[in-house]
């Protein structure tokens, strides 16, 4: 028994000396990281945990608020031995989004992987590049006119569900709308998901956001292989197949039709997303990844234009003029009770200003990264290989640099004379580069579309006297910690 004693002793010790080990050589092999980090400010570094320990237990939006208002930008976040460089300036932005170097995602998209793992959000640039070019005819301006009639039917709808609204969650109810009028549009499938409040699709996504916030933050401390048998990890799990389930019914019920319906389609005509990969089948995309990339764009539509239309309402509740001026465009150009066209959109200048000075202020996509994966020139730096970079959306638009008394809202700030005064990078709602967002005009067409409906039927009021009176959180998407007070009181037309 005493031969086995130095056995028994060795191996704790292996185990402590492999640790050590590869902590030491994790940090030999971030050494150049180091040393562009140390002429930036942030929490003290730890060896073991970086110093990712002050936003523990935070949401993610609101710890990245917490560095950035402790110390300014440009800053430093560790969490674990992930070097994050927080930025928000718009010449930095503008060279990150555009290197070939930048286009992959950061480390924290991680968390995604258990929800959208094939998706185009996800992929490599290798791959990203190919099926971007090939989603891109399903955007086509031609093909996103014909979306404006389902935008106004669902739009209708929404009029009656607002009138008894009550103490309905106002989140909820546009993000029905917004999935409502993709299904119809994009999937080419009528769901009525608004008159269905038995299907919970909105709040598992919202309490997968809830999670997905701080599970951001956790995920370098708490290996995903770990977490996913957590309670916490149960739950989400559950959420996520539920969710899931919903979206798959469809695209079969979809696949039903197409198959029943098939004909020779003309491959160079632009067809729907998901009528264009089901004809794909079998030379693009597997019934897997079809399934992935419908799931990818069935919330992104559902959250981003859905929170951003909330958001609307609620400061055009806030600033009474600004809501009487797009009231007045809006009567003048479709009036009081006919149906809204595609042709009438490109004439709502001020809602649409009005729109973009909401998500400028209040951009529901409140920060972006990249990861570098060789050493990259952005012009005012030489960032290394392998950092993280940070992008907030929240605080670049916001910056003082770019925006006057950044939280006073004015939608004149989008006057065309304005915009061209202006740094291109100061304003990124939909990202920026060649990585932005495909669905940009079919998000405005929908919220325009939805906004003169709306405002021509009812009168919006808000308790808030300043967007600074919300509390906000954020996974990916952004929303208030509380519910949102928006009320809306039929109009009286003569």
């Amino acid at each position: 028994m005493f031969f086995d004693l130095p056995l028994i002793v060795s191996v704790p010790g292996s185990v402590i000396f492999l640790i050590v080990f590869l902590i030491v050589k994790s940090l030999f092999d971030k050494r150049h990281i180091f040393r562009f980090a140390r002429d930036y400010p942030g929490h003290k570094f730890y060896p073991v945990i970086g110093n990712g320990f002050h936003v523990i237990g935070k949401n993610f939006f609101v710890a990245v608020q917490d560095v950035i208002h402790k110390f300014g930008h440009p800053c430093n976040l560790w969490l674990g031995h992930e070097y994050n460089y927080i930025t928000a300036d718009a010449a930095e932005v503008k060279a990150v989004l555009n290197h070939p170097n930048t286009f992959d995602k950061m480390s924290f998209y991680d968390t995604l992987k258990i929800a959208f793992r094939h998706s185009i959000l996800l992929a490599p640039d290798d791959i990203w590049k190919g099926r971007r070019r090939y989603f891109a005819k399903s955007f086509s301006q031609p093909l996103l006119n014909t979306f404006v009639h389902f935008f106004y039917k669902k739009s209708v709808i929404l009029l009656d569900i607002l009138k008894d609204a009550g103490d309905r969650d106002v989140f909820e109810i546009f993000e029905r709308y917004t999935f409502d009028s993709f299904c119809e549009s994009i999937i080419g499938f009528d769901y009525d998901l608004q008159v269905n409040p038995k299907i919970n699709l909105v709040e598992c996504i919202s309490e997968l956001q809830a999670m997905g916030g701080k599970r951001m933050i956790t995920n370098f401390y708490y290996p995903m292989y770990l977490w996913i048998f957590s309670k916490e990890g149960r739950r989400a799990w559950k959420l996520l197949k539920e969710a899931r389930s919903i979206v798959y019914k469809i695209c079969q019920e979809k696949r039903k039709i197409f198959a029943e319906n098939s004909v020779c389609l003309d491959s160079n005509l632009p067809l729907p997303l998901l009528d264009s990969m089901l004809q794909s089948t079998g030379e693009k995309f597997s019934d897997k990844l079809i399934f992935e990339e419908m799931f990818l764009f069935t919330t992104a539509a559902t959250d981003t234009s859905g929170y951003t239309l909330t958001y609307f309402f609620t400061m055009l509740g806030m600033h009474p003029q600004v809501q009487e001026k797009v009231y007045q465009e809006v009567m003048s150009v479709v009036g009081c009770d006919r149906h809204i066209y595609f042709e009438d959109l490109p004439y709502l200048k001020y809602t649409e200003r009005a729109i973009l000075e909401t998500m400028r202020i209040l951009p529901v996509t409140p920060f972006l990264g990249r990861k570098a994966s060789a050493d990259t020139d952005i012009g005012t730096k030489l960032i290394p290989e392998g950092t993280n970079i940070f992008v907030s959306v929240f605080d670049l638009h916001r910056n003082e640099k770019y925006w006057p008394e950044p939280l006073k809202y004015d939608p004149d700030r989008f006057l065309p004379d304005e915009v061209a005064k202006r740094e291109p990078y100061a304003f990124i709602p939909f990202s920026g580069g060649p990585r932005n967002c495909i669905g940009k005009t079919y998000a405005l067409m929908l919220m325009k579309t939805c906004a003169a409906n709306v405002v021509r039927n009812y009168e919006i009021s808000s308790p808030y006297k300043s967007v600074t009176d919300l509390r906000l959180k954020s996974c990916v998407t952004m929303k208030t910690i509380h519910p949102l007070e928006c009320n809306f009181k039929p109009r009286m037309h003569d």
